[in-house]
């Protein structure tokens, strides 16, 4: 299973992903467009993965996660990573906390446990799009968007399954980690 570790992140983001997308759109930005539906702050990608062993790592995490604060998170400013000068993704900054932090470190010390290599640079964003094409005033543009601040919980992280197709990257949800000490195996639709 081609799966990674995020936080959702609630009701209210999503709109503003695809409000931002829209407008990029208008502005002549082509891109491989995140659905809001999809966002999600990564934590950590763990490639493909077998279904019994993931079991393991939900388990393992659940476990370590039992009594971890919820706290909150803040969206922030609109950025980019870029290719020769150009933006290759689009997205929207989450506002770093000492919570968040502590929360990527713990889920790295059992990723580490199963001997699973995890990214050092943790960069906490949601992205927008994967872009294909960029206008020649992008930066100008870019600067026009507004910062919309969404405060959303976390008490809880997910286990994702992701399944490509033509139609781009859809997640299940195939694990959920509450911090109050629950694990949470769902169902395969279908």
């Amino acid at each position: 299973m081609r799966s990674f570790i995020a936080v959702d992140t609630g009701e209210k983001v999503p709109a503003m992903i695809d409000g931002i997308s829209e407008r990029l759109r208008r502005m002549g930005f082509k891109a491989s467009w995140v659905p809001g539906e999809n966002a999600h702050l990564t934590l950590a990608f763990l490639d493909n993965i077998e279904p019994e062993r993931l079991s393991l790592i939900a388990s393992m995490l659940s476990r370590r996660l039992r009594g971890f604060p919820s706290f909150t998170l803040e969206t922030g400013r609109i950025g980019y990573f870029k290719h020769k000068e150009l933006p290759k993704v689009i997205w929207v900054a989450i506002e770093q906390n000492q919570s968040l932090l502590n929360l990527q470190r713990e889920t790295k010390v059992v990723l580490e446990a199963m001997n699973l290599p995890v990214d050092g640079n943790f960069r906490p964003h949601l992205t927008v799009g994967r872009m294909k094409f960029s206008p020649p005033m992008w930066r100008k543009f870019l600067s026009t968007i507004e910062d919309e601040r969404i405060i959303f919980p976390v008490g809880e992280v997910t286990v994702f399954e992701s399944i490509l197709s033509r139609e781009g990257a859809k997640y299940r949800k195939v694990f959920t980690c509450s911090f109050e000490g629950g694990l949470i195996e769902h169902a395969v639709e279908g």
